[in-house]
């Protein structure tokens, strides 16, 4: 009779297994196919209007606006960019803050982008984290006439989308570019000053 029990927990405990490792797959390939989906649809926006977008930087913030925010989790970003002071802060300084965070990416990137115009873009080897729901999308981008780069999204399911809060492109992490900056700024001037800070920067030309 013992033998027998052994038996089937093993076997439940093997299904368990199973599910989990089919969740994590199903997971991976979700993700991926969402980062390649929203990726190269941006890429090839950028080549079809890429003289409007070189003349009229408003046509370009619109596009970004339109296709590339709703992909990013800057909630989740911005909290990992603050640390300690996320933690501390407001509702109205956080809100303060990713609205802050966000325009000054777009200002930071947008023409940047621009470089990627009409560049194809390929899955690399892409896996789950520990925490369900939770995956890193590795893929290849090649822009035309240049060298291919690594460009890796970190990504979380919110509801039945998946939405990047932390990029790496070409071994420079989005998350670890600024949160050194912004962690002493806040520390030594106070969040406030901080915010305050960016969105001057925001508002100039």
């Amino acid at each position: 009779m013992k033998l027998i029990v052994k038996i089937v927990a093993g076997f439940v405990l093997l299904a368990l297994s199973m599910n989990t490792l089919w969740a994590k797959n199903n997971d991976v390939i979700e993700a991926q196919n969402r980062v390649l989906q929203v990726t190269q649809s941006i890429a090839n926006k950028l080549e079809a209007n890429k003289a409007q977008y070189s003349k009229n930087p408003a046509l370009l913030n619109a596009m970004i606006h339109r296709e590339v925010l709703p992909f990013i989790d800057f909630d989740a970003m911005s909290k990992l960019t603050l640390g300690k002071h996320w933690k501390r802060a407001t509702p109205a300084q956080r809100q303060r803050f990713v609205n802050a965070y966000r325009e000054m990416l777009i200002r930071s990137y947008g023409k940047t982008m621009l470089k990627y115009a009409g560049a194809t873009i390929r899955a690399g080897h892409s896996a789950a984290k520990r925490k369900p729901g939770y995956v890193t999308v590795r893929t290849i981008v090649t822009p035309k006439g240049g060298a291919s780069v690594a460009a890796n999204y970190d990504v979380r399911k919110k509801g039945n989308d998946w939405k990047a809060y932390n990029v790496q492109v070409g071994g420079i992490n989005l998350i670890t570019n600024f949160r050194t900056n912004f962690t002493r700024e806040a520390s030594a001037k106070g969040l406030d000053a901080l915010i305050a800070r960016i969105e001057k920067s925001n508002q100039k030309k």
